[in-house]
């Protein structure tokens, strides 16, 4: 049966927060996780044996020499860690890192015509391969997406409540910006280029203002007062350690601090949950503007506003007896608005008390379960048998 343990760590690597598992480290839980991924490329890296060098059979022998050579490197390894000769290995370290980089570009330094320009660069596209490899299975960021998306289908069944909180004010902010003709014409006079570089800068400026404030605001939430808090919140979610109860001769006080990388992956869920909520934000208010635009803005007022002889709209239809034109200056002014009101709600909801408590505290309070999940997991690792019991 399934250890205790082993239910609680994978309900973190599920929340995308592996790095607060005790004892979480490459060899064992990073690396050997990614080597299905790993050993994909590494096969498919046998065929770089193919060249011009050879052709008709001799091509064909030579393939089967590489794969000759990649197998018997892999079963060196395997024999020399004490494992089977094909064993998928429960632990991944330098030796098994290095044969990835290393064995692969030996079948180009053999066999291609361009030898050390490919080999060199085959090495180089594995060490990045496992760089990306790590940074993704370490911190989570797949699984992590995958809550994002559920987050998001949550946000999208509150959108009511969303939109009716923040719209009105956003409006006092944006409705003059979008019926003054300056900047339409800065809209239109971006190329697509342009537009796509000052539209991302904002982006970024609105999650950036999110991101300083998440180490700040980790500190707060990692302090529990007792344990009856601690299981409060345990009890409260789907924590595989519920229902709880405060252990015994372990106090709150002696769970151990955050680690800089458990820190970082908390701090990036935090970070992904608010950035889900400002891009929803940002779509709401752009698919309004668009709207509003449809129905307020006629075609010779777009004209008149962009100096232009004439639209080249991408669709006209009729409603109430008017013509409405979608028009890609439409498009690109809303866009414009939208970006701009999903910074000022981004800056509010981490400022402004009144955003805080409709719009971040719920964020920081799935953080806050996994804290009070990983403070009694810790506790009972503390104990004799440590959560081995199932």
């Amino acid at each position: 049966m399934t250890s205790r343990r082993d239910a609680v760590e994978r309900w973190f690597v599920c929340r995308g927060v592996p790095h607060v598992i005790h004892e979480y480290r490459a060899s064992t839980d990073v690396f050997t996780r990614a080597v299905p991924f790993l050993a994909l490329v590494f096969a498919a890296e046998i065929f770089t044996s193919f060249g011009d060098r050879f052709d008709g059979w001799a091509q064909f022998g030579v393939f089967w020499a590489g794969v000759a050579i990649a197998l018997g490197a892999v079963g060196a390894v395997n024999r020399l860690r004490g494992r089977r000769l094909l064993q998928v290995p429960d632990r991944v370290g330098g030796i098994e890192l290095a044969v990835f980089v290393l064995v692969p570009p030996v079948l180009p330094a053999l066999f291609s015509d361009d030898r050390w320009s490919d080999a060199a660069g085959l090495a180089l596209i594995n060490v990045g391969i496992l760089a990306g490899a790590y940074v993704v299975v370490s911190f989570g960021l797949l699984p992590m997406i995958v809550w994002a998306g559920a987050y998001s289908g949550n946000q999208i069944a509150l959108i009511g409540r969303l939109v009716g909180r923040i719209l009105p004010l956003l409006l006092l902010f944006s409705a003059f910006l979008f019926l003054n003709a300056e900047v339409w014409q800065v809209a239109h006079d971006f190329s697509w280029p342009y537009y796509a570089i000052v539209l991302g800068a904002i982006g970024i400026v609105s999650l950036g203002s999110v991101a300083v404030r998440i180490p700040s605001e980790l500190v707060g939430l990692s302090r529990f007062e007792s344990w009856n808090q601690v299981c409060e919140l345990v009890n409260g979610c789907n924590s595989p350690l519920a229902p709880a109860k405060p252990p015994t001769g372990y106090a709150v006080s002696e769970v151990p601090p955050l680690g800089r990388f458990d820190r970082l992956n908390l701090g990036l869920l935090m970070f992904v949950a608010q950035a889900v909520r400002v891009v929803l934000v940002g779509l709401v208010i752009g698919v309004f503007y668009v709207a509003f635009g449809l129905l307020t803005v006629r075609e010779a007022t777009i004209v008149s506003w962009v100096a232009s002889e004439a639209l080249d709209p991408l669709a006209r239809f009729g409603f109430l007896g008017h013509e409405l034109v979608l028009s890609w200056e439409l498009l690109g002014v809303s866009g414009f608005i939208a970006t701009l009101s999903a910074l000022q709600f981004a800056v509010s909801s981490v400022t402004d008390s009144a955003y805080r408590e409709h719009f971040y505290d719920d964020m920081a309070n799935e953080a806050r379960e996994v804290l009070a999940t990983r403070a009694l997991y810790m506790a009972e690792l503390s104990q004799p048998g440590g959560q081995d019991d199932s």
